[in-house]
C-alpha cells in the first residue's frame, strides 16, 4: 500500500459512513410511510395485516445503525493511529497540513489559509510531508 492509499483510508471510511447514513435516512422515511399506512389500516378494522415488511425494514435499520457505529469506531481508531504517525514529522507546518488534510478532510484552499501559504506552496509542502511521512 502506498502512502497516499494509506492516508486516504480515513476519507473512504468517512464516505462509507455518509452513504450508510443516507440509506438509513431513506429507510426511516419509508418506515414512517409504512407505519402510517399500517396504523390507518388498523383504524378501519378488518383482518390484521402482515407485519413482515415493517419488521424487515426495522431489522434492516438496526443492522445499518450497527454498521455505522462499527465504522465510526474504525474511523476513530484509524485517526488516532494516523495522528501519532503525523506527530513524528519534524516540521510543525507539515504536521498541521497532514492533520488538516487527512484527519479533518479540509480542502487545499482551507489548508492554505490555515497555514498561511498559497495553494501552490501548500501542495509543495504536502509533497515534502509525504516524503517525510512514515506509517506502521
Amino acid at each position: 500500500m502506498t502512502k497516499k492509499e494509506y492516508l486516504r483510508q480515513g476519507y473512504k471510511i468517512r464516505m462509507s459512513i455518509k452513504n450508510e447514513e443516507e440509506v438509513l435516512k431513506e429507510l426511516g422515511e419509508n418506515l414512517d410511510g409504512l407505519q402510517a399506512l399500517h396504523n390507518s389500516e388498523k383504524l378501519q378494522g378488518g383482518p390484521v395485516k402482515d407485519d413482515s415488511k415493517f419488521i424487515e425494514k426495522v431489522d434492516k435499520i438496526i443492522r445499518i445503525e450497527q454498521e455505522i457505529y462499527r465504522k465510526i469506531g474504525e474511523l476513530k481508531a484509524f485517526q488516532a493511529k494516523l495522528y501519532q504517525e503525523i506527530e513524528m514529522l519534524k516540521e510543525p507546518t507539515e504536521q498541521i497540513l497532514m492533520r488538516s488534510r487527512y484527519i479533518l478532510n479540509l480542502t487545499w484552499e482551507e489548508i492554505a489559509e490555515r497555514i498561511g501559504y498559497s495553494v501552490m506552496q501548500t501542495h509543495r509542502i504536502h509533497k515534502k510531508a509525504l516524503e517525510n511521512f512514515r506509517f506502521f
